[in-house]
C-alpha cells in the first residue's frame, strides 16, 4: 500500500514539474496568446475531484503560493511560518479551510482566495458565462446582502427585482446569519427548485418566491444609430465565446463610420480575451506590459489581426469598470487616440490565475501586475476620462447623458475625418 502511494506521489509530482517547466517556458516567450490560451485550457483540464487529506491540500495551496504570488516577499513575513504553525493542527477539511483562508488573508490581497466546491462552482460558472439560479449578482458586506446586478431573462427581472435591492431573509433565514456558502447554495444551483426571498427595496420589504433556472450571461450586444455610429455594450469578459462574439459584432459593424464601446459596470475577466479583442484593432502595437514578482517587464503586442479599420472611437467607463475591460479601454487611447468619457475607472492592475486544486476546491492567486501601452499604473486610481461625466441611476438611451455626450463627441470625430 505505501509502494502504492509512493508510486502515485512521483507520477504526479512528476507531471507537476513537467507542466511547470512547459509554463515557465511558455512565460518567458513573447506570444502572449499562446500563454493564456495554454494557462486557460490547462485549468479547464484539470481533475478537482481528486480528494486528498486536509493537511496536503493545505500544503498544496501553501507552495504555490510561496513559489507564484506577485509579491516575492509575500508582504514582507516569514511564510515558512504558516507551514510550520498548522500542519500539525488540521484534521477536516473544514480546518483546512481555516488554515488556508487565515495563511492567504496576510497577504492584503483581496483578490488571492481559496474557494471550497460551491464556491468555486459558481466561479467556474461565471468564467463560462452561464449560471444556475435566480439570476442575481451579489456581494455579502457585513450583515447585508446587496444585488449589484440582475441578470437579462432570469427569474429575479421577472419578478421586478433590482440592482441597489437588498436581501433580508432567505427561506425565512436572517441572511445575516448565513455565510456566502449557505447563501449560494440557497440562491444558485438545484434546477428547478425554489427559494424564497424577503427583498427591501427603497423602504418597502416585500417577499417573492423565485423558481431557479439555467441563464445564460449575455456578456455583450451593439445597435446602429444614426449618422451610421455602432455602439457596442460589453458587459464583461468572460466565456469562451467571448472572443469569437466580440470579432462577429466587429464585422456587423465595420462598415459604420465610427464605434462607442460601453465598459461601463464591466467588471472584467479573462485577460486572454481582452488581449485578443485589442488584436482586432491594432497593427503589432503594445497591449500592455507585465511586471512578474522579480521585477521583469514583459511587454505583451498584438498580432496583425486587424478587422476593425482605423475609424474614431469613443468609450465609455465608470467606477466599475476594472481589470480586463481597463486594459482594453487604455489600450485603446494610448495606441489609437480613442476618447473616453465617464468616471475614474475601478484601479485594478493586477492579473489572477483560476487554479483549480484537489477537494473540489480552487484558489484564485495574484500571479503578475501590468501597465498601461504609456507606462500608466492604474493601481486604485483608475483610468482617468478624457471627458468627466457623474450618472448615477440607470437611465434610458435617450436619458443617459454619458451615452449622449460619447454620441456628440464621436460624430464630431466622425466629420473631421471626412
Amino acid at each position: 500500500m505505501n509502494n502504492e502511494f509512493q508510486i502515485k506521489n512521483i507520477i504526479f509530482y512528476s507531471i507537476f514539474l513537467l507542466l511547470t517547466i512547459i509554463l515557465l517556458d511558455m512565460y518567458f516567450k513573447p506570444e502572449i496568446n499562446i500563454k493564456f490560451d495554454f494557462l486557460h485550457n490547462l485549468a479547464k483540464k484539470i481533475t478537482i475531484s481528486q480528494n486528498i487529506a486536509p493537511q496536503r491540500l493545505f500544503i498544496n495551496v501553501w507552495r504555490i503560493t510561496k513559489n507564484s504570488y506577485v509579491d516575492e516577499t509575500l508582504n514582507n513575513q516569514d511564510w515558512l511560518r504558516w507551514r510550520t504553525r498548522y500542519v500539525k493542527h488540521i484534521r477536516t477539511i473544514d480546518d483546512a479551510n481555516i488554515a488556508i483562508n487565515t495563511m492567504l488573508a496576510s497577504l492584503n490581497d483581496p483578490y488571492t482566495k481559496f474557494m471550497k466546491s460551491e464556491l468555486f462552482s459558481k466561479e467556474k460558472m461565471m468564467l463560462d458565462s452561464k449560471i444556475t439560479g435566480v439570476g442575481v449578482l451579489f456581494n455579502k458586506s457585513g450583515d447585508e446582502i446587496v444585488i449589484n446586478h440582475v441578470l437579462d431573462n432570469s427569474p429575479a427581472q421577472a419578478q421586478n427585482i433590482n440592482a441597489g435591492d437588498t436581501i433580508v431573509e432567505i427561506n425565512g433565514k436572517k441572511a445575516s446569519e448565513l455565510d456566502m456558502e449557505e447563501v449560494l447554495k440557497s440562491i444558485e444551483g438545484g434546477k428547478e427548485d425554489t427559494v424564497e426571498l424577503k427583498i427591501k427595496h427603497n423602504d418597502e420589504t416585500i417577499t417573492k418566491v423565485l423558481k431557479k433556472q439555467d441563464i445564460p450571461i449575455k456578456t455583450m450586444d451593439y445597435r446602429i444609430i444614426q449618422d451610421n455610429i455602432g455602439v457596442i455594450t460589453l458587459a464583461n469578459i468572460m466565456g469562451e465565446k467571448a472572443v469569437q462574439d466580440f470579432q462577429n459584432i466587429l464585422i456587423s459593424t465595420k462598415d459604420t463610420d465610427g464605434i462607442i464601446i460601453d465598459l461601463r459596470n464591466n467588471y472584467g475577466g479573462i485577460l486572454a480575451n481582452a488581449v485578443q479583442m485589442a488584436n482586432y484593432f491594432l497593427d503589432e502595437k503594445e497591449i500592455f506590459s507585465i511586471n512578474s514578482r522579480v521585477n521583469a517587464k514583459y511587454h505583451i503586442y498584438s498580432d496583425d489581426e486587424i478587422i476593425f479599420n482605423e475609424k474614431p472611437i469613443v468609450i465609455l467607463v465608470n467606477n466599475k469598470t476594472a481589470s480586463a475591460a481597463e486594459i482594453l479601454a487604455g489600450t485603446l487611447r494610448d495606441n489609437l487616440n480613442a476618447v473616453i468619457i465617464g468616471e475614474h475607472s475601478y484601479g485594478k492592475n493586477s492579473i489572477q490565475q483560476v487554479i483549480p486544486m484537489q477537494n473540489s476546491t480552487g484558489l484564485i492567486i495574484t500571479t503578475d501586475k501590468y501597465l498601461l501601452p504609456k507606462g500608466q499604473d492604474i493601481h486604485k486610481t483608475g483610468i482617468i476620462p478624457d471627458i468627466e461625466i457623474s450618472q448615477k441611476g440607470i437611465k434610458t438611451f435617450n436619458e443617459d447623458e454619458q451615452m449622449q455626450k460619447a454620441i456628440e463627441i464621436i460624430t464630431r470625430l466622425m466629420k473631421n475625418q471626412e
